[in-house]
Parts: structure tokens; C-alpha cells; sequence
């Protein structure tokens, strides 16, 4: 492709299901469900920068949120491996803090907290399900620059997420040039089984053009 990547995702026609189909196409299964939008209307496409927690082991054990939040870069999308979706790893004050940092947004594999607040800004994050509950104390960074597993897909520093109201894609960086020149052509495809559709036009016909609906 002459453009990066990345653009074709960004582009707000470009959603998860189209992502998926895409790697349908190529025998790829980066879908994550059950890691929903704190807000339906939260939208975020950004290169992974994977965290993993794990339990802190004691008083003063702890490093959360210091690493985190030295861990935020711009233009990454922040994938977290927490402990439990009981226990938050995120509110209010991250996503201000992630958003300043220039970060596209968050996917948690466990709780967070501060919805109401997370609802009225525009930072978008997804995760498990929310909880009152405070992870300081309870949780530690183990790592920030290495490969995890979320609902048994691999996420490693670099891979393309796009996430949206419908779930999450994880586009492994090695296949992310292919993934997103079939995307690109099933927007097309779309596009023009949208105009049809919209014209009218009887199914028979359409069926001579599309398989699939």
C-alpha cells in the first residue's frame, strides 16, 4: 500500500467488524469480546503498548500508577492485562492523563472505575465491567514492553487494535499491510451494496455481486 496503515483503520468506516472480516480472509482470529465501551460512542484505533498487573505482595510492593503512567506514549493504544475485573486499574484521572500524553486510548482486561467522569470526557476507553474498588495497593506493573494474552489473543508492542462499540481487533504488525488492503476492499464492496440496497434494486441482482451481506 502507498498509504500507512494505520490511516485505513483510522477511518471511522473502518470498523471492527470489517477489521474482522478482513482477517477472516487470512485465516486470522485477533477478536477480544467482552471488553466493552465505558461510553457507546467510543471509538479508538492506535498501535498496542501492552501492560500486564499483577498482585502486589505487600505494603509498599506497589508501583501503580507511577509505571503506568511512565509507560504512556503518544499515538499508542494501551492494552492492560489486569488481575480481576473487581479490582480497577483505571479512572478518571488516567484517561486525563493518557489524553495529555497524546495516548489514542485504553482497552482493559479487567475493572475501572470514575465512569461517570470517563463518560463526560472524550478519552476512550473499554474494559470488563466497572468497579468501585481501588487497585492502589492491590496491584503491581510487571511489565509494560512485552507480549500479552487477552481472551486468548496476543498482544505485542506494535500490533494495530481498533475498537468500537461492536468489540476489538488486534492486528498482529507482521500481517497489518494485507489485513488493511482487504479492509480497504470491503469498504468498497460495502459502499456499493449500500447504494444498491438503498436504490432498491431486487436482491437477484445484487446476488450476481455480492455473496455475502
Amino acid at each position: 500500500m502507498d498509504s500507512d496503515p494505520l490511516s485505513t483503520f483510522a477511518d471511522p468506516a473502518c470498523d471492527t467488524s470489517i477489521v474482522s472480516d478482513a482477517m477472516d480472509e487470512h485465516g486470522l482470529d485477533g477478536v477480544v469480546t467482552g471488553v466493552p465501551p465505558a461510553a457507546p460512542g467510543h471509538r479508538s484505533v492506535g498501535r498496542a503498548r501492552p501492560i500486564r498487573f499483577e498482585r502486589a505482595r505487600g505494603e509498599g510492593t506497589t508501583n501503580f500508577p507511577h509505571a503506568m503512567l511512565d509507560a504512556f506514549g503518544a499515538g499508542e493504544l494501551v492494552v492492560i492485562r489486569g488481575v480481576s475485573p473487581h479490582i480497577s486499574c483505571w479512572g478518571g484521572q488516567a484517561s486525563d492523563l493518557a489524553a495529555n500524553a497524546g495516548v489514542e486510548g485504553v482497552v482493559i482486561d479487567g475493572g475501572f472505575r470514575d465512569v461517570p467522569e470517563i463518560r463526560e470526557g472524550s478519552f476512550p476507553v473499554f474494559g470488563r465491567q466497572p468497579t468501585p474498588r481501588s487497585g492502589q495497593r492491590r496491584v503491581r506493573v510487571a511489565s509494560t514492553d512485552e507480549p500479552i494474552t487477552v481472551d486468548g489473543v496476543r498482544v505485542a508492542p506494535g500490533d494495530v487494535v481498533v475498537a468500537d462499540a461492536t468489540g476489538v481487533v488486534v492486528v498482529p504488525a507482521e500481517h497489518e499491510e494485507r489485513i488493511a488492503e482487504g479492509a480497504a476492499d470491503l469498504l468498497d464492496a460495502e459502499s456499493d451494496l449500500s447504494e444498491r440496497v438503498a436504490a432498491g434494486e431486487d436482491l437477484a441482482s445484487i446476488r450476481e455481486d455480492h455473496e455475502q451481506f
